[in-house]
């Protein structure tokens, strides 16, 4: 199976579990997907020869979420602007005077 390339042989392999799990006849199942019998078999058998090698899921990894406590300004324009409590007075300040500007 070395000669295959790797993403067909997971696509024969995923139809030939598709077609286990549907329950339909091997005629059934290759003609609803316009496959040819005989290479649903051949790769049926290419398959069998040799089990598939189980690929590690990948690992979860601990995430720790921290909410920002954030500030919120309303403008006489009703415009919102969301901004973490811990930006910078002089950031603040130009930045509601160009959403202020802008939204005249």
């Amino acid at each position: 199976m070395s000669a295959h390339r790797p993403e067909k042989v997971q696509a024969w392999r995923a139809l030939v579990d598709a077609w286990k799990r549907t329950g339909q006849t091997v005629n059934a199942f290759c003609r609803a997907r316009q496959i040819t019998r005989s290479n649903f078999d051949r790769w049926r058998r290419i398959l069998a020869a040799k089990p598939s090698v189980s690929v590690p899921l990948p690992a979860f990894v601990p995430v720790r979420v921290v909410a920002e406590p954030m500030a919120e300004i309303v403008l006489r324009s009703g415009t919102v602007v969301r901004l973490p409590l811990g930006a910078a007075p002089d950031a603040v300040t130009r930045l509601v005077s160009a959403v202020g500007a802008a939204s005249c």
